[in-house]
């Protein structure tokens, strides 16, 4: 459900932002998916909205949890079209990684889905990065493409192999080595 109170939009979890337009996150997150495929999640800053003719209906724009979002003025056409060209490149490169990320198997899958969500909303300390709560069990086996047994089977797995912390949340150590065995999958 959409409440307009003067220049903010309050979403509740679930809702959808459809209108083409640029986007600021006020407070809140906003997933960008494409059926069961998360391609990004964003916390506060702006977003671009492409034209329908892009990719039609085919990208969603999500609120997770309460959102608070503010649709920006367009200061002028020329830089909205720059804006749209980028968030139209970005989408195509989220959606060529998200093809790629789908032939791994499931345990690369899932660590390719926590250093996606980490760089995009993690909260870096020291060489660790904690994935906020943002995401259910279920949510996630779904981005993984798995079932939540499967996810924590290799949750435990990930423990014991010291790529996360031994904790209720999700919090990816050494990031530095995060970073060489994604770029290292992703090569």
């Amino acid at each position: 459900m959409l409440v307009r109170n003067q220049a903010i939009m309050r979403l509740k979890k679930g809702s959808t932002l459809q209108e083409c337009g640029e986007y600021a996150i006020l407070q809140g997150y906003v997933v960008c998916k494409t059926g069961n495929h998360l391609l990004k999640i964003m916390k506060q800053g702006t977003f671009t909205i492409t034209e329908d003719y892009f990719l039609g209906k085919l990208i969603q724009y999500q609120a997770q949890a309460e959102l608070h979002v503010e649709r920006l003025p367009m200061l002028s056409a020329t830089d909205f079209l720059q804006k749209q060209a980028k968030a139209q490149s970005d989408m195509m490169h989220q959606l060529a990684r998200q093809l790629d990320v789908y032939s791994l198997p499931i345990k690369e899958r899932v660590m390719a889905l926590l250093y996606r969500i980490a760089c995009d909303i993690g909260e870096f300390r020291y060489a660790e990065c904690r994935i906020p709560v943002v995401f259910t069990q279920v949510e996630m086996a779904n981005y993984a493409h798995c079932t939540r047994e499967y996810l924590n089977g290799i949750r435990k797995m990930l423990i014991a192999e010291q790529w996360l912390a031994p904790e209720r949340n999700w919090i990816l150590l050494d990031w530095d080595r995060w970073e060489k065995y994604i770029e290292k999958l992703e090569s």
